[in-house]
């Protein structure tokens, strides 16, 4: 008789250089454990590119230029986490699909970034801006606040507020990392 549950360990093994690795109820991806409870980050992220370009399609010409900055921690303004460029990097990957000029160059979260270069010419300025803030609200969820401003009149084109449910992948992306930081005592 086969015993089959022999050859999961191996097979394990042998997966092991691909990715993703499914194991058990969730999928190693990179670094990070993504559950399967947590939300598809790239399919709500493309969704909300689509209702921000919806808002913003009578002031932004395929020819501008959009760059995308990571979001605001309102918690702890001064540190980064890999959620604040996580969502404007998808934001922004949507908007080159659907045929816009991005900068994505301060939101890459990938090694491989041939496709985040800037589509614009040296020295040029953009017109847009993605932009917002995420708050850590409780234990449960994370409230997510993008934008689109247009720089030349410093207005808001563009609004789009949701949350997203407090999940272990979910916490770990948005919580800020410790840094050092060396500071020099100035006489």
């Amino acid at each position: 008789m086969s015993k089959p549950w022999l050859l999961l360990p191996l097979s394990l093994v042998a997966l092991s250089g691909c990715e993703p690795v499914l194991l058990g109820a969730g999928i190693l991806a990179a670094d990070r454990i993504i559950n399967e409870e947590d939300p598809n980050f790239a399919a709500q992220n493309y969704a909300v590119a689509d209702f921000l370009i919806q808002q913003a399609d009578t002031f932004i010409k395929p020819t501008d230029l959009i760059t995308a900055e990571p979001l605001t921690d309102i918690q702890s303004p001064e540190i980064s986490t890999t959620i604040a460029k996580l969502i404007p990097e998808q934001i922004g990957i949507r908007l080159s699909q659907l045929g816009y000029r991005m900068d994505l160059s301060q939101v890459t979260t990938s090694n491989d970034t041939s496709y985040l270069r800037p589509a614009s010419v040296k020295g040029e300025k953009p017109s847009f801006i993605i932009t917002g803030t995420y708050l850590r609200r409780n234990r449960r969820d994370v409230d997510i606040k993008t934008r689109i401003i247009d720089l030349e009149n410093n207005r808001i084109v563009a609004v789009f507020d949701y949350s997203i449910s407090m999940s272990r992948g979910v916490r770990e992306l948005s919580t800020p990392k410790p840094k050092i930081i060396r500071t020099t005592k100035t006489q």
